[in-house]
């Protein structure tokens, strides 16, 4: 499943980034898709598509919400969500949207 995420206002979030990792095997080269978590700022307006979960917001963004430290990185969780109950609205500062496969 990956999602769009679009800024209601200015946002830092935290959500997993779909990308390729080139690997040399028996000297032939080839891709392997992997998946990290990355910071994501995005001005109120801005879209982006393709992500993968939406783990949590930077506290910098939400200073009044309590944080949570996951791993040692400060952030305000997301309320729970399912792809069958969006589009939502989070924290007024973005919309998250299921795309489709």
């Amino acid at each position: 499943m990956t999602y769009k995420v679009t800024a209601l206002g200015d946002v830092t979030f935290r959500a997993y980034v779909r990308g390729q990792k080139l690997l040399v095997v028996g000297g032939a080269v080839g891709v392997r898709p992997v998946e990290s978590e990355e910071w994501i700022t995005l001005r109120a307006g801005e879209s982006r598509e393709g992500l993968g979960l939406v783990l949590g917001i930077s506290p910098r963004s939400l200073p009044q919400q309590p944080v949570i430290h996951i791993s040692g990185i400060p952030m305000v969780l997301m309320p729970s969500y399912s792809p069958q109950t969006l589009p939502k609205d989070f924290f007024g500062l973005l919309r998250l949207e299921a795309e489709a496969k």
